[in-house]
């Protein structure tokens, strides 16, 4: 049973951490995750947040950075109708390109629902891979929540980054039914657990 509990924990165990997206830097990506070519960001709780209306210029410059760096980098978020919309035009000038789960919806299927393919699914990972043209092994999923980012980077075959959750605000659900077993599983699996515990400076997990 103890080995059964271990082998699923490691499916929402991440390979680094650090304690905001804005002090991830190019350098550290490459010491830490050499193989690693492009960057797939979650928005809401990760680089601004929930549902925030506007990207700051701090946020668009690291992300241009980043960019700038020779990463290509991804949107990878969890967002429907309008807010998708909004995500798309904040994020696009600022990454290669953004995926919502609309966007991997087959147009010829009535059938096929956005929301088979929002994280835990690694259907958005797999679409940035390809976009990118390389494997799902030399991408970096960057988000704040276990059960979703770092779930579907496992999922996809790439490599996750954990963050504490960025602002004030959750998705209800989120924070009422998932915050809570993540507070109880971090230390289980040797994670920072209060937001003061993280590391500046990226970390292996």
């Amino acid at each position: 049973m103890a080995g059964k509990r271990r082998s699923w924990l490691r499916h929402v165990r991440p390979d680094l951490v650090i304690d905001a997206v804005g002090h991830l830097t190019a350098a550290d990506v490459r010491r830490l995750a050499p193989r690693v070519a492009a960057l797939c960001f979650d928005i809401d709780g990760t680089v601004t947040d929930y549902h925030s209306p506007a990207v700051t210029d701090a946020q668009a410059s690291h992300l241009g950075g980043l960019r700038e760096a020779g990463y290509q980098t991804f949107v990878v978020s969890n967002c429907y109708g309008e807010r998708a919309r909004e995500v798309h035009a904040l994020f696009e000038p600022h990454v290669t390109a953004v995926f919502t789960p609309e966007d991997c919806v087959a147009p010829a299927d009535p059938k096929h629902h956005p929301r088979k393919h929002g994280k835990p699914a690694p259907d958005m990972i797999f679409a940035a891979a390809r976009t990118a043209g390389v494997g799902p092994d030399e991408l970096l999923m960057v988000g704040d929540q276990m059960f979703k980012d770092v779930l579907a980077a496992r999922r996809a075959g790439a490599r996750a980054l954990l963050v504490p959750r960025l602002g004030p605000s959750d998705h209800a659900g989120v924070r009422y039914l998932q915050r809570p077993v993540e507070r109880v599983l971090r230390p289980l699996l040797g994670l920072p657990g209060g937001r003061g515990a993280w590391p500046r400076s990226l970390a292996r997990a």
